[in-house]
């Protein structure tokens, strides 16, 4: 029976990735494209899943990009996410985009920007210890925008003495992301996703900078998550974040 060996994982022509830890690695999409090299035996095309897409950092998304662009004819790709905001636009520019009723879309926004960032957060993390995180976030963007690269005299009391781990520091740089995307859409259409809460961040955001200075903000927050991944030095990490935000 077809359905129970996809259940299985062992019908040849369906292809899922998932994302190992906190992204979808290069090696992971390299193994999928060699696997659809040969033609589909079993049915007329080959499909592949990648799972959680907005977890493609830039090596694995240029990987693939060729791949999107030049389809075979025997092939279906399919790309899923709760998020497309968190997609890279480079990928979500080169796929049809199909939007699907999200069960939680009922819930408020503080829950939404919980239920996204909750991979990131220990099991044992409190409510009021989440709250703090999330406070400390908004405040260093808060002095990013504000104070530019003067943030940089305030480094270890806003990020090293709350921050300790990758995870931690991965919960901060998505909350920079939502803030900053929330902020592009409350320019846009006066619509806020997931940063409701921080209404006078956003506001401020989105006030004092251009559409295109929101995106380039997106895309720099971006390559730092990125490049935490191979361990570079968190504090120059953080000086380069501070220094290319101020300069947009």
């Amino acid at each position: 029976n077809i359905y129970k060996r996809i259940d299985k994982e062992e019908y040849t022509e369906l292809k899922i990735i998932i994302p190992s830890g906190n992204f979808i690695k290069k090696e992971q999409l390299l193994e999928l494209q060699k696997s659809t090299l040969t033609k589909p035996v079993e049915a007329n095309k080959i499909v592949y899943i990648i799972k959680n897409c907005e977890k493609l950092n830039s090596s694995s998304a240029n990987c693939i990009l060729k791949f999107l662009e030049e389809p075979s004819d025997d092939i279906i790709a399919i790309l899923l996410t709760d998020n497309i905001n968190m997609v890279i636009p480079t990928i979500k520019s080169r796929c049809q985009v199909l939007n699907f009723k999200n069960v939680k879309n009922n819930v408020n926004n503080t829950e939404k920007l919980k239920q996204n960032l909750i991979e990131y957060l220990s099991e044992d993390l409190s409510q009021e210890d989440y709250d703090t995180m999330i406070n400390s976030s908004i405040e260093f963007i808060k002095k990013v925008e504000k104070n530019k690269k003067n943030t940089i005299i305030e480094e270890k009391n806003l990020l090293w003495d709350k921050f300790k781990t990758n995870n931690e520091i991965f919960i901060l740089l998505n909350v920079m992301v939502y803030s900053y995307m929330d902020s592009l859409y409350f320019k846009l259409n006066n619509e806020i996703n997931y940063m409701n809460d921080y209404f006078d961040l956003i506001e401020y955001i989105s006030k004092n900078n251009e559409i295109n200075d929101i995106i380039n903000k997106v895309n720099i927050v971006e390559k730092i998550k990125n490049d935490l991944i191979y361990n570079i030095n968190q504090k120059l990490l953080f000086d380069r974040l501070i220094i290319e935000l101020s300069e947009v």
